[in-house]
């Protein structure tokens, strides 16, 4: 029996611990790929009624994540089918069995992403936009100096958030959560926080932001893509395959 509302639960309504937990538990292989989530079951397990179950199991289908079948029931799918750009699915298998893996896939989509918008950013080269990415860069190497992680995160993902939203494609914004998703993986208790390249990935965040502010649409392009490539080496110890 597990108690939703038990010190530790992550927050939220019942619904949500419910979806997190059950999602959290696919996700780690728990509930392998082709199980039975019994709502009878769940409903037992978690003291919540057939209603949450219901809602939760309906939340987890919309994700990809389980399927129900006429005369067979609600079944674990496969990960193909999840929904694997969605912040919520990236954060249950961050501190899962593939989460290397994972952060390796989304560190390859930001390669394609991040120094694309770097690029179409450094074309405007608007002050305001030019000012932030400043005042978050402050931001982190304050927070380095004081080594606060949960200031660190903040100013950093304000960074990467800016750099994006700075494009001014509205299709770059809708992705920048799952781009955001991968800077909050990549400082999972997994990997060490602060290493010996943080130093050096702050002045690489600063060339970003001078090739953005000199409107040289190649330079924060390449800066951009370096950036995110020794952030790969740091954290994964390699750089992508390429194919030949």
């Amino acid at each position: 029996m597990t108690s939703l509302g038990a010190p530790g639960a992550r927050p939220g309504g019942l619904h949500a611990q419910l979806v997190d937990a059950l999602g959290r538990r696919i996700a780690h292989g728990d509930l392998p790929v082709g199980s039975l989530v019994s709502p009878e079951r769940v409903e037992s397990e978690y003291e919540v009624s057939r209603t949450v179950v219901r809602e939760a199991l309906r939340s987890l289908e919309v994700l990809g994540m389980v399927r129900p079948r006429h005369k067979v029931g609600t079944t674990v799918q496969p990960q193909e089918s999840w929904a694997l750009l969605n912040p919520q699915v990236i954060a249950w298998r961050a501190d899962g069995p593939d989460a290397d893996t994972q952060l390796g896939e989304l560190l390859t989509l930001r390669e394609a992403l991040e120094p694309a918008a770097a690029g179409i950013a450094a074309l405007g080269g608007r002050e305001a936009i030019v000012g932030t990415l400043r005042e978050h860069l402050r931001g982190m190497r304050d927070a380095y100096e004081r080594r606060s992680r949960s200031a660190f995160v903040s100013a950093d993902t304000g960074f990467h958030r800016t750099v994006l939203r700075g494009a001014g494609n509205a299709v770059l914004s809708q992705l920048g959560q799952t781009l955001i998703a991968t800077l909050h993986a990549r400082y999972s208790d997994r990997h060490q926080f602060f290493t010996a390249d943080t130093a050096a990935s702050l002045d690489r965040h600063e060339r970003v932001v001078e090739a953005i502010a000199a409107m040289d649409p190649a330079a924060a392009q390449a800066a951009a893509a370096s950036l995110v490539r020794a952030s790969r080496v740091e954290v994964l110890g390699s750089a992508p395959a390429r194919e030949g």
